[in-house]
C-alpha cells in the first residue's frame, strides 16, 4: 500500500464519472464532501497487500494515527488514488482493504470519512504547508517505508570554503554568507549548488541537451519494448560504458587494493537483513515474484558475501569492488534520458574496517581519488563537493570532513539531520555542476555504522576472537555510470558557450582520429597505412573511405566530434607531413590545423591518451562499412 499524506486547511471533492465496473455504489455520505483542518489520505492498495491484508492495514492505521495526532487534524479522510503505484490490486480486494482500514481507524475513536471506490472525481485543497504537511509511506508486510522530504529531513546548514572555514546558513540568509564575497569559478559553482539545494533548481523546463547528443553520436537510446528508463546501448555507447568500467576497475579498485567479485540480480525480501536495507534505500522497486526484488544497489549482495568469507585483523580493511547492475523503479515523471533511469551499472565499493582510524584513513583517501577522477574525466574543475550528516558525527568528524576539504582545495556544503535515516551516518556527493546551472552526483563516499551489525559481518582478531567489523566505508566512483555519459555529453555541449565545439575527453571518444583520403581510388591506400600506423599506438582511427566529397566528409567528421581530423592527398603523400585538425583548440569559426610528422603524430597522441585505458573501435573501420544505427541524425 502507498499513501500520500496531506494536512489540508480545506479539501473538497465531489464524484463525476464511473471508473471501473466494481465501483462502489453511491450515497450522500460519499457522492461529495467538504472538510475543514483535515488530513487527507490518498491510497493506493497493491497487489501484494492482498497477501496479507490484516498486517498491512494495522500497520498503515498506525502511520495515519502517528501523522494525525502530530498535526492535529479535526478529522481524516481516506481518499482512493490509483495514481500512487503501477502494481494495483483488483477493485474488489482494494476495496475491502479500504473498509477494513476505515474500521480500524475508528475503533480509535477518530472521525473518519471514506471517499467512493471506482469513480472519477473532481478536489480542490488548500494545503497547510508546515513541515509535516506532505508526507508518504510506502507499507509492505512487515516494513515500513517512511519518505521524509528534503526539507523535513536537514536542519542545519554549512559552507565550508577551501581553508576549511565554516559559516552556519540558513534558507533566509545563505546568500549573504561571507564565503561567497571570495572571488572565483569554485565559489561561484558552490552558490550555484547552495541555490539548487535550499531554493529548488532554477532550470527553465528545456529538454537537457545530452538527450539529443547520445542519439547523434550513436551512444544510447530510448527502447521503447522495454520498461521506461531502460537504455540501449549501441557500439559506441557500449565503448565508452567499457572505458569507464576499466577506469574504474583500473585505475581506481585495483590500486585502492579491492578484489573484484560479482553477485546475482535477484534478492529475496523474506530475508530480514535484506528486506530493512530495502526499506532505507526509499525508492521503488522492481518486483519479479512475490517475495523476489531486482537488484536495487550492490549491497544486499556484497554484505551476505563477505559475512560467509574468514578473514582477520591481518586482512583489514577488507576491500571487495563490484560491478552493479541495479534497477530502481523510479516515477515516470522523474525519468530525464540518462539523468535519472530506472536501470543503471554502478561501479561499487566496499571497505570493511577494524576501526575508526582504519576507515578515516581509507574514506579520506578515497575522496582523493574520486576528486582526482572528476577532474580528470567529468567536470575538470566545474564541481563541488555536498555532504549530508548526522548533527552529532559532524561534531566528532569535523577535522576530517576539513582535511578532505582543504587537500582538494574544493568548497563544502553540508546538510545536517538530527537523526538517522540511513544506513550511513555521514556521506559525501561529488557534484557535477553543469553549465545549464543543474547538478549531477557522480561519486560517493559514504560510513555505514549499521550494516555491520546487521549481516554479523566479524573477523577474527590478534587472539583468535570473533569480533564484528567496526565501520564499512561504502565508496562508488560512478554512481551511475549513464549519469556520468550524461554529464560529460552536458559540459561537451557546454563548450558551445565558450565558442568552441562540443567535443569528448580525447580517451573516452569512440573514434578518435577520421582519415579523410582525398581521392579514394588514389590515396585509400596510404590513408589505411596511416591508420595502422596510429592503430599500433592505441589509436582509434576511422578511415572515410565513401565516394563523397572532401567537405561533406571533413563536415561529418565535426558532427561526431572527431577529435582529430585528417585529409590525406597529394601534397600529404609527397611531403610525408600531415595536416591535422585538432578539435580541442578549434573554436566554432577557426579551425587549429597542427602540421606534423606520421611519427610525431604518433607520439603526440600517446601522450595525450598517456595513462588511460584503452580499447579498439567497436565499428568497422572503413565508414562504407558501417551501418546506420540512429537515421535521420541531426547535426
Amino acid at each position: 500500500m502507498r499513501i500520500l499524506l496531506i494536512h489540508c486547511e480545506r479539501f473538497e471533492y465531489i464524484v463525476r464519472d464511473k471508473a471501473v465496473e466494481e465501483a462502489e455504489e453511491l450515497d450522500e455520505s460519499n457522492r461529495a464532501g467538504r472538510f475543514e483542518n483535515v488530513l487527507v489520505v490518498f491510497t493506493s492498495v497493491e497487489k501484494e497487500d492482498v497477501k496479507d491484508p490484516e498486517g498491512v492495514v494495522g500497520q498503515a492505521g498506525k502511520e495515519i494515527l502517528e501523522v494525525y495526532r502530530s498535526v492535529k487534524a479535526k478529522c481524516i479522510l481516506l481518499y482512493p488514488y490509483a495514481h500512487l503505484s503501477s502494481e494495483l490490486a483488483g477493485a474488489i480486494d482494494a476495496m475491502s482493504i479500504l473498509k477494513k482500514l476505515h474500521a480500524i481507524l475508528l475503533q480509535e475513536g477518530v472521525e473518519v470519512h471514506r471517499a467512493a471506490f471506482g469513480w472519477y472525481k473532481g478536489f480542490t485543497l488548500v494545503n497547510f504547508g508546515h513541515a509535516l504537511a506532505e508526507l508518504s509511506r510506502s507499507i509492505r508486510p512487515g516494513i515500513v517505508e517512511k519518505h521524509v522530504e528534503k526539507k523535513d529531513k536537514f536542519h542545519r546548514f554549512i559552507i565550508m570554503d577551501e581553508d576549511g572555514v565554516e559559516y552556519e546558513v540558513d534558507k533566509a540568509n545563505w546568500r549573504d554568507c561571507e564565503a561567497f564575497s571570495k572571488s572565483g569559478t569554485r565559489i561561484s559553482l558552490l552558490k550555484t549548488f547552495v541555490r539548487n539545494e535550499l531554493e529548488g533548481k532554477a532550470g527553465g523546463g528545456k529538454e537537457p541537451s545530452h538527450i539529443v547528443n547520445m542519439r547523434k553520436l550513436e551512444l544510447v537510446d530510448y527502447c521503447p519494448e522495454s520498461d521506461a528508463g531502460n537504455m540501449k546501448w549501441y557500439p559506441n555507447g557500449m565503448l565508452v560504458k567499457d572505458l569507464i568500467m576499466d577506469y574504474a576497475f583500473k585505475k581506481v579498485a585495483l590500486p585502492w587494493g579491492a578484489m573484484k567479485m560479482q553477485n546475482p540480480l535477484l534478492y529475496r525480501t523474506d530475508v530480514e537483513a535484506i528486506r530493512q536495507l530495502q526499506g532505507e534505500f526509499h525508492e521503488r522497486d522492481y518486483r519479479v515474484e512475490d517475495n523476489l526484488v531486482l537488484r536495487f544497489a550492490s549491497d544486499p549482495g556484497a554484505f551476505p558475501f563477505v559475512q560467509k568469507t574468514v578473514f582477520t585483523y591481518k586482512n583489514m580493511p577488507f576491500k571487495v569492488y563490484e560491478e552493479a547492475i541495479c534497477f530502481r523503479k523510479e516515477q515516470k515523471g522523474e525519468l530525464t534520458g540518462l539523468m535519472r533511469v530506472r536501470n543503471f551499472w554502478m561501479t561499487d565499493m566496499h571497505a570493511f574496517c577494524m576501526n575508526d582510524e582504519q576507515a578515516c584513513e581509507e574514506y579520506f583517501n578515497l575522496s582523493l581519488m574520486f576528486g582526482r577522477l572528476m577532474d580528470n574525466i567529468i567536470a575538470g574543475g566545474n564541481w563541488i563537493l555536498g555532504f549530508e550528516v548526522v548533527e552529532e558525527y559532524y561534531e566528532r568528524y569535523k577535522e576530517l570532513f576539513r582535511r578532505i576539504v582543504k587537500a582538494l582545495r574544493v568548497p563544502a556544503f553540508f546538510k545536517l539531520m538530527r537523526e538517522m535515516t540511513h544506513y550511513y551516518a555521514f556521506k559525501n556527493e561529488f557534484q557535477a555542476i553543469l553549465p545549464n546551472g543543474e547538478n549531477l552526483q557522480i561519486s560517493t563516499v559514504q560510513w555505514d555504522v549499521k550494516n555491520g551489525e546487521r549481516f554479523n559481518i566479524c573477523y577474527y582478531d590478534a587472539d583468535g576472537v570473533k569480533k564484528p567489523v567496526g565501520v564499512i566505508i561504502h565508496a562508488s566512483s560512478f554512481g551511475s555510470v549513464e549519469r556520468a555519459v550524461a554529464a560529460m555529453l552536458e559540459n561537451a555541449a557546454g563548450r558551445v558557450s565558450e565558442g568552441k565545439p562540443p567535443m569528448l575527453p580525447v580517451w573516452l571518444s569512440p573514434e578518435q582520429v577520421r582519415i579523410i583520403p582525398v581521392d579514394v581510388g588514389k590515396h585509400l591506400e596510404q590513408s589505411i597505412r596511416v591508420a595502422e600506423r596510429l592503430e599500433k599506438e592505441g589509436a582509434r582511427v576511422g578511415v572515410d573511405d565513401r565516394n563523397m566529397t572532401v567537405s561533406k566528409r571533413v563536415a561529418e567528421a565535426k558532427t561526431h566530434w572527431i577529435p582529430f581530423i585528417i585529409v590525406y592527398g597529394d601534397r600529404e603523400e609527397q611531403s610525408g607531413n600531415l595536416r591535422i585538425v585538432v578539435r580541442e583548440e578549434s573554436t566554432l569559426e577557426k579551425d587549429h590545423v597542427e602540421e606534423m610528422s606520421l611519427e610525431e603524430f604518433a607520439v603526440y597522441f600517446r601522450k595525450k591518451v598517456e595513462g588511460m585505458p584503452t580499447r579498439p573501435l567497436y565499428v568497422p573501420r572503413e565508414l562504407s562499412r558501417r551501418i546506420i544505427f540512429v537515421p535521420m541524425r541531426s547535426s
